[in-house]
């Protein structure tokens, strides 16, 4: 029996990261040179934090169209309350008696994320890198491209996530987040207020999807639309990997995780992968007892499971410690590799 197979991690023996100042900067490396993850690239100065003021907002003793202000001083007043400086920095008046604050200047340090080689410098704006990565493909995403610190939640109930989210000691802005099996719309809408580069899951529904989309977020599943389980090897990996800077790849459908040379396994031309092409699940395989595949028919539709064994138009497979098994008529299933 032939069926679907769709590999959720592949490694990638070569791909290219491009990483880009935010504005203008120095480089502090050439081509040609060996770069690790906490690696400078290069740095330059930006008002890195600003922050609009609300339409009913009074400053504080303030000549002319601007003033400096240090941190925690008195800004002003949004009728009866009190804002004060989040960081040192200048508030300007705008057209039409509006208000925004920034933060003052200051130095910025554009690292590597990858172990790879500099293959050539952009003017004074990117820097093309070539390494190496584990892939992890997504069931759906968002089409847009982010990078950031990755950071692995438990497989918390729905009640702990926005938990998690706001009690994250080290914050959550500019981070890559992913928050269990299943995400619902509030847990995204708060990531997505809060800062997040991303928010990755193992599913969800479709109007948490369209929000993402709609505005410009990053956002993926790795099993599909509903209540599905995000598979264990996934999430194994991705613990073991927190903390990691990785890359968003929408266009691709992937999550792009860095690594060393020496954790590729050396790929053979049929399971190899370019940079510029998109995971393709469209190839088959006989389907043989062993195999983990993902069931795509009620009661069991988006669970993982084992083959136990094989039929003329149908497989019996055995899902987590159950001893029984349940009868999966093909097409209803993908191999997972």
């Amino acid at each position: 029996m032939l069926a679907p197979a769709v590999r959720k991690i592949t490694d990638n023996k070569k791909c290219y990261v491009e990483r880009v100042f935010p504005v203008e900067g120095v480089w502090e490396v050439k081509i040609g040179d060996f770069v690790e993850p906490f690696g400078r690239l290069g740095n330059c100065v930006f008002s890195q934090n600003s922050m609009v003021l609300p339409p009913d907002f009074k400053p504080q003793n303030i000549k002319g169209t601007e003033k400096f202000f240090y941190v925690d001083t008195l800004l002003g007043k949004n009728k009866k309350e009190k804002i004060f400086a989040p960081y040192d920095g200048t508030l300007r008046e705008l057209e039409g008696k509006k208000f925004i604050y920034e933060e003052n200047p200051r130095k910025y340090f554009l690292l590597s994320g990858v172990w790879g080689t500099v293959k050539s410098l952009h003017g004074k704006s990117s820097a093309l890198i070539e390494t190496q990565s584990k892939d992890i493909s997504f069931a759906f995403s968002t089409d847009f491209h982010s990078s950031g610190e990755l950071v692995v939640f438990p497989n918390p109930s729905d009640i702990l996530k926005k938990s998690y989210l706001e009690n994250f000691v080290k914050g959550i802005k500019g981070k890559i987040i992913y928050i269990g099996n299943h995400v619902g719309l509030e847990v995204v809408k708060r990531a997505y207020e809060l800062g997040a580069t991303a928010v990755v899951a193992g599913s969800s529904h479709t109007d948490t999807f369209d929000f993402a989309n709609k505005n410009g977020f990053s956002f993926g599943v790795f099993s599909g639309f509903g209540n599905i389980r995000t598979p264990e090897d996934i999430y194994k990996y991705l613990s073991s990997v927190s903390y990691r800077y990785v890359f968003f790849e929408g266009a691709k459908n992937i999550l792009r995780i860095p690594v060393k040379e020496e954790d590729i396994k050396t790929p053979s031309n049929k399971g190899k992968i370019s940079d510029i092409s998109i995971i393709n699940p469209d190839y088959v395989k006989n389907v043989e007892p062993g195999m983990r595949v993902q069931a795509l028919q009620r009661p069991y539709f988006g669970w993982f499971g084992v083959v136990d064994r094989v039929s003329e138009s149908s497989i019996f497979v055995r899902f987590g410690s159950d001893e029984r098994t349940a009868e999966i008529r093909l097409p209803n299933f993908l191999i997972i590799e």
